[in-house]
């Protein structure tokens, strides 16, 4: 069996892509077609000061001296800082815990808690053209509203989604929107600089892509209460591999920590998706206002998590 190691920051990456027979990867110019190596191959390190990049303790960075003088990212920066280690070997923002992973909120930038303004400079569909993968799908795992996340994916993420799935258990709460029509909406003989006549909707050709899923997302199956175990969806219903483009979005409340540890020990996984957007839910008192306090988890070992899967090679993110 062949395998291409593939180095980060003078280093050997946690985990190695195998081209044998058990691989969804049939060569190493797959690997290459795929992977972009050039990217994933770099010396460069994010700070002055040396840090080992292959121990997880790496990807768990101090939380520094926010408050201190002439820090611009105590208060100046909407857009977090850059973390010591890449991940894949691109730049990941760090993981802004005393900010709660919510810096506009936090510094009074946005008013809305979920704002998503810090996460646009770190997706990774921005740094790598996920485009010219055959299938590219979004999972929208706990989906509520249609605006909530589906539309900001669609509309924000650049990459043309061929498959969306998205798992939203109450049957009244996912619409997704109907009648709009781009021809229509051109605003044709105008003089000024709109080109529409509104704000653009969901065409039809897109409609098509979506598919909604009536059930609860879970690391088991149980027909007894719609639960769907998400590992054996992807794999196995989906039958998604490395070859594939996959964004996952997650907001299960809660269920995500059986499903993110299990993905921490599946070296299948981590080849499957290539970024994940997560809520992870936590007990603090700074969270409290949002009804966390029925969590049990604490904010460190949410930051102690997202560390974990950055080291295995997971490119995620804390959501929204």
């Amino acid at each position: 069996m062949v395998v291409l190691q593939i180095i980060l920051s003078r280093e050997i990456s946690p985990f190695a892509y195998s081209t044998g027979a058990d691989s969804h990867i049939q060569s190493p110019s797959k690997v290459a077609d795929y992977l972009y190596p050039s990217r994933w191959t770099t010396t460069e390190r994010s700070r002055e000061d040396p840090v080992d990049c292959t121990k997880p303790e790496a990807y768990f960075e101090d939380d520094g001296e926010y408050e201190e003088s002439e820090n611009p990212w105590s208060q100046v920066k909407w857009i977090g800082q850059p973390a010591a280690c890449r991940v894949r070997g691109e730049l990941i923002e760090r993981l802004d815990v005393v900010n709660n992973f919510r810096r506009g909120y936090a510094l009074r930038f946005a008013q809305d808690v979920e704002d998503r303004t810090h996460i646009l400079p770190w997706m990774l569909g921005a740094r790598v053209d996920l485009n010219r993968r055959k299938r590219r799908v979004f999972l929208d795992l706990g989906s509520n509203t249609f605006s909530s996340s589906i539309e900001w994916f669609i509309q924000m993420y650049p990459c043309d989604f061929t498959e969306i799935y998205a798992f939203e258990k109450k049957l009244d709460l996912l619409i997704i929107p109907s009648g709009f029509s781009e021809q229509d909406n051109w605003a044709v003989g105008a003089t000024g600089a709109e080109r529409t006549k509104a704000r653009p909707g969901v065409p039809s050709w897109i409609r098509k892509r979506i598919k909604v899923y009536n059930e609860f997302v879970s690391d088991v199956d149980d027909p007894d209460v719609s639960a769907v175990n998400i590992t054996r969806f992807i794999k196995q219903e989906l039958k998604l591999t490395a070859e594939d483009a996959v964004m996952v979005k997650m907001d299960i409340e809660d269920s995500e920590w059986p499903v993110l540890e299990r993905w921490l020990n599946d070296g299948e996984m981590v080849q499957i998706v290539d970024e994940i957007f997560v809520e992870v839910h936590y007990n603090h008192s700074s969270m409290f206002n949002f009804n966390w306090n029925k969590f049990t988890h604490e904010r460190n070992q949410a930051k102690r998590l997202l560390a974990n899967l950055r080291w295995k090679g997971y490119y995620i993110h804390f959501w929204p």
